[in-house]
């Protein structure tokens, strides 16, 4: 009887190491891997459209303060008008700033903020030829203008939207050189990074970086670089 019941425990036990060793069925985790690639590639699509999304928001809110500083010019000359004895005005006339002296002798197309402003809408409108010429009118008969440095970078913009890289950073690069203390200076060497990185050229667009975080470390276009970058 002895031998008998030490035989169960015997057989229990090896019924048990044979179940531990029986093999657990393969899991397919292939769908799994592709949902998680699916999600990534999903993510950086996301993550790409947000920052187009904030170029854009940074970009209308350029146009829209450009757009102020005109309309505040414009208020300011006609409050600048004056009333003769007999009640007629004379003509309106424009701040300093907005009527710098054309560079030649010859009739420009129009007044200086009749000239930004159509080269502005035409911008805006996505007529970047006209835009173009507009800009290039405004530059060249008034190149003392207070406008002359936002001109040249928008200039710099309209190659950009039309693809003409080669353009967009010679008016970018322009805009450094000939006009280092004007508001949009920093914003077209941050441009100008952008600009050349779509050309591949690195190299060139992170010496644009350093030079913007160098010379205009506390601006809103360098603190955006340290953010993209």
């Amino acid at each position: 009887m002895r031998i008998i019941f030490s035989a169960i425990p015997l057989t229990l036990f090896g019924l048990l190491i044979s179940g531990c060793a029986v093999p657990s069925p393969a899991v397919d985790l292939t769908p799994v891997e592709a949902e998680l690639r699916r999600l990534g590639s999903d993510q950086e699509k996301l993550s790409g459209r947000m920052e187009q999304l904030q170029d854009n928001l940074t970009l209308l809110e350029a146009r829209l303060l450009d757009q102020q500083k005109l309309v505040e010019a414009l208020r300011q000359g006609a409050a600048a008008q004056k009333v003769t004895p007999p009640g007629e005005k004379t003509a309106t006339s424009l701040p300093a700033s907005i009527t710098a002296s054309p560079a030649e002798t010859g009739t420009p197309p129009g007044s200086p903020t009749e000239i930004y402003l159509k080269a502005f809408a035409d911008y805006a409108s996505g007529r970047f030829d006209e835009a173009i010429a507009g800009f290039a009118a405004f530059l060249k008969y008034y190149p003392n203008s207070d406008y002359a440095g936002n001109a040249q970078y928008w200039l710099g913009e309209c190659y950009y939207s039309g693809q003409q890289y080669d353009l967009a950073v010679a008016a970018f690069r322009k805009t450094v050189e000939s006009y280092p203390q004007g508001g949009k200076t920093p914003d077209a060497l941050l441009k100008m990074a952008t600009t050349l990185r779509q050309m591949n050229e690195t190299g060139q667009a992170e010496e644009a970086l350093r030079l913007l975080r160098s010379r205009y470390p506390d601006t809103p276009a360098a603190r955006k670089s340290l953010q993209t970058n």
